[in-house]
């Protein structure tokens, strides 16, 4: 785990979705959203569910946020 990979997920959540993340970040979507998936791949599961109305954490993805907001 890496902490740059900590920073984008917890951006990614604050902010409801991967674009805004992106501008936040100073970076870009397609960046965020790859960071994001290296991370799920490391870790071996999904940590959001993508949906029309942005990013929702799984249960998974809700005990990596308590952790990386420390």
């Amino acid at each position: 785990m890496e902490i740059k990979q900590l920073e984008y997920f917890v951006t990614a959540h604050n902010c409801g979705s991967l674009s805004k993340a992106a501008a936040k970040l100073f970076t870009t979507q397609p960046n965020v959203s790859r960071v994001i998936k290296l991370f799920e791949q490391e870790l071996g599961s999904p940590l959001f569910e993508r949906t029309s109305k942005g990013l929702k954490l799984t249960a998974y993805g809700k005990s990596i946020y308590s952790y990386g907001r420390l």
